[in-house]
């Protein structure tokens, strides 16, 4: 028998790899897009790059244990659990390490070994970029914000260098950063006057069908970048996602519940809402009803 016959009967077909080819501009634009603000700066050299955005809305020098003190309600943990949280984080050396154990944290917590692991992984795991970048050998460390984003306004950081090619691909990003971040601006002046305590949180399919780009474009483009808001200075990935972290949602639900026991669900929703969390009172009833059964 043919071994092509064979191959039809045992429903087996040629496989064909498809690549995609990218021209050297195209790389060039993916590259300038990817990368913060801080890593052109560093590449292309200070003496090449014009700063038009005033510094004094963009802190230089960022200290890690400040930095993710800030960032701890984004994690939505338990009142208790943030207590041990900011511990450990102050335990985080200069060089991202750190120094006490999750058997230490546990006993001094009073919490299983379980338990203080999955906290410690949790900040590691959220806040991995942070870590990275503010923790070295270096003295040097610093966060320097990509864009500023003010309940009014959207600013992009500009730089300019010698190389046309290279500037029309950070001229593109730039382009890219403000469509995104106006969108974000928009969709979340609340939180950024203070209205609210948590950002409205989208997805990138959506804020990617607004601009007219693919879904990969705008990925790269909030990927290790930073905003500098009245709130202070947020990673730009804290806006995008499907859903809040359903710890956070529970335990808002709960903290109101402290206050007022009776409050029906479609009270909670509009609560919630004030709070920045916007979901269904059926989803308000299915959290509530998890935390009856834990008691």
């Amino acid at each position: 028998m043919p071994d092509s016959k064979k191959s039809k009967d045992n429903g087996l077909k040629p496989k064909i790899e498809q690549k995609l080819i990218l021209t050297n501009k195209e790389k060039i634009y993916i590259e300038v897009l990817e990368a913060p603000i801080y890593l052109l700066f560093e590449k292309y050299g200070q003496r090449e790059i014009s700063i038009e955005i005033e510094d004094s809305y963009y802190p230089i020098h960022e200290d890690l244990h400040q930095r993710l003190e800030m960032m701890i309600p984004f994690l939505g943990l338990e009142d208790e659990d943030e207590k041990i949280a900011e511990y450990v984080i102050y335990n985080i050396d200069s060089k991202g390490k750190l120094r006490v154990s999750a058997q230490e944290v546990a006993q001094k917590f009073g919490v299983s070994v379980e338990k203080a692991r999955e906290i410690i992984d949790t900040i590691y795991e959220a806040f991995s970029d942070e870590i990275n970048q503010l923790s070295s050998e270096d003295e040097e460390n610093y966060i320097l914000p990509d864009v500023a984003i003010m309940p009014d306004y959207v600013e992009v950081r500009k730089i300019e260098v010698k190389d046309p090619v290279v500037m029309k691909a950070i001229e593109m990003r730039e382009e890219t950063l403000r469509k995104i971040c106006e969108i974000v601006r928009k969709i979340n002046e609340p939180f950024l006057r203070g209205y609210r305590k948590y950002p409205h949180v989208v997805t990138m399919k959506y804020v990617a069908n607004l601009v007219g780009l693919h879904v990969s474009t705008v990925s790269r483009a909030v990927n290790r970048k930073y905003v500098n808001t009245p709130i202070g200075v947020l990673p730009l990935r804290i806006f995008f996602g499907r859903l809040l972290n359903p710890k956070l949602v529970m335990n808002e639900i709960k903290e109101l519940l402290k206050i007022d026991s009776k409050l029906t669900d479609k009270q909670l929703v509009i609560l919630l809402k004030s709070l920045g969390i916007n979901i269904s009172r059926r989803t308000v009833n299915k959290y509530r009803n998890l935390l009856d059964n834990l008691g």
